[in-house]
């Protein structure tokens, strides 16, 4: 994918009071003008997730879509996919680290879904749940679902924790709770387009309490969760965003890690460009939440995310992001800056 993939939404109209609204953004497959190349651009697209391959009755000459949204906490989005393989493989989480829940609400199409412990059938109106933190392969027949991609994180705040869903099919559609569920994120990914940053936000808020809440209420048995060390590390760095005296020796020492393991984890960039970079990601994120751009409020963002002084920080982020931090409230890319692709946009969460 490249910026092209980028589809900034409408062109910012004018409310009611005269004001801009800034969209969201919103990313996009866009099918190659080469039909030999599709299957090949659609692999590409689900990497940051699944490695996807084809089975041999899939008609790659059938529609295939897929759109989501940044909603600043969360994504959402939909797709509509032909049949297909997906595998996220144990590589795969020790290489990302995510520690993300995906859920995905049938509303065509079935599956077989395979984890460590089961094996399920997904069927229309049904949801099945991905702990992006462990392994799964799935065989799918032509599928339309709508998305949700929330971090892990934000669940558990709210006393939900789906580690034992992980590859468990849910009825949307018979449980009236879970179908109200599916019905707000479903239209909050059809009237995606027309959000402002702020809608966007209450929708974010509104939708991880809601899956939170039908989760919690799914959960039995829960087996203890045994993150792998890169999602420990990913918690220990948002735990102390704020301590301006987070190192790589600190998180080595926290968590029994040799300096050489630390930065092969991290390579090729390194622990120390990654906490930057979660830094000023939470920076845009409160940013973005307050049209208030005074320079005291500046300042107090920097060192709110462990900056020790303001001009280091206004130098980070116009680095990092192409745009003073001033002026955040008002961009419609904020929340995705150096979102090229889905990866940079799980990150940022």
């Amino acid at each position: 994918m490249s910026l092209d993939d980028i589809d900034p939404g409408p062109d910012p109209s004018q409310s009611d009071d005269g004001a801009q609204r800034a969209g969201i953004a919103c990313l996009r497959f866009e099918p190659p003008a080469d039909p030999e190349a599709l299957g090949r651009a659609w692999q590409d697209h689900l990497a940051p997730i699944f490695a996807a391959s084809f089975r041999p009755e899939t008609d790659l000459t059938m529609p295939i879509a897929m759109r989501s949204y940044h909603l600043g906490d969360l994504l959402v989005g939909d797709v509509i996919a032909p049949a297909h393989i997906l595998v996220r493989s144990q590589a795969m989480i020790e290489q990302q680290g995510l520690d993300h829940i995906l859920l995905q609400f049938y509303r065509r199409g079935r599956s077989r879904v395979e984890t460590s412990l089961r094996a399920d059938t997904v069927s229309e109106v049904q949801c099945i749940v991905f702990d992006l933190a462990q392994p799964v392969r799935i065989v799918a027949d032509p599928v339309d679902a709508t998305n949700v991609v929330i971090p892990r994180a934000r669940l558990e705040t709210l006393g939900c924790h789906p580690d034992a869903l992980h590859g468990h099919p849910l009825d949307h559609d018979s449980d009236p709770f879970g179908r109200l569920v599916h019905n707000v994120v479903a239209n909050v990914v059809a009237c995606g387009d027309l959000l402002d940053q702020r809608e966007a936000l209450a929708a974010s808020t509104a939708i991880t309490q809601l899956c939170a809440t039908w989760l919690r209420g799914k959960e039995a048995g829960r087996p203890p969760h045994n993150p792998d060390v890169r999602i420990r590390i990913r918690r220990l760095v948002e735990a102390e965003l704020a301590n301006s005296k987070l190192s790589p020796a600190l998180i080595a020492t926290r968590l029994g890690l040799s300096r050489s393991t630390l930065y092969r984890l991290f390579a090729p960039h390194g622990i120390v460009a990654y906490i930057r970079d979660r830094r000023l990601m939470a920076a845009m994120r409160m940013l973005v939440r307050d049209d208030r751009p005074q320079a005291a409020r500046i300042a107090q963002v920097a060192y709110a995310v462990g900056f020790s002084d303001e001009r280091t920080f206004r130098r980070a982020f116009k680095r990092r992001f192409g745009f003073v931090p001033s002026t955040a409230p008002q961009r419609p890319e904020a929340q995705c800056a150096a979102g090229a692709v889905l990866r940079d946009w799980i990150d940022s969460l």
